[in-house]
């Protein structure tokens, strides 16, 4: 007859496997969902401590989560040519609309781009315009009394 011994403390406890963090999901769901870090964190694997401690510290201690970061981060490069004419678009569609409360934000925004250029940003342009317009307005627009009774 052959005896085995065994550890209390073995077949007593049970053995966790530990789940691997998932570096590109939590990437994923910073940068491109806009999630908050400490829910993005226990959904990809990391413990409660390391979703309390904040992405600043995590991207320090972890290169592969720093390395995940910087690869979605690039992947969100897109050009500005691109983006332009949405947003000019945009704008032009808000400005245009009668019952849009945000209107004359989105016209002076419109107003920046070099295209339009609406607004004077120096005081000597300022002066000019002044004194181009007073030039160009009709003498008979202002009734202007050319002598003075006392």
């Amino acid at each position: 007859m052959a005896t085995r011994t065994t550890s209390a403390l073995a077949s007593d406890t049970e053995t966790v496997e530990r789940k691997k963090p998932d570096y590109a999901l939590l990437a994923h769901m910073v940068i491109r969902e806009g999630k908050s870090f400490a829910a993005s964190a226990l959904a990809a694997g990391y413990s409660q401590s390391v979703a309390a401690a904040g992405l600043k510290v995590l991207m320090a201690t972890s290169r592969p989560l720093a390395e995940a970061i910087r690869k979605e981060a690039e992947t969100l490069n897109v050009a500005v040519d691109k983006l332009k004419p949405y947003a000019i678009n945009r704008l032009y569609m808000e400005i245009i609309d009668p019952d849009s409360t945000q209107s004359m934000k989105a016209i002076e925004l419109a107003g920046r781009f070099k295209e339009t250029d609406w607004f004077v940003r120096n005081n000597e342009t300022a002066t000019g315009i002044l004194i181009t317009v007073g030039e160009q307005t009709p003498d008979t627009a202002i009734d202007v009394p050319v002598t003075y009774k006392e």
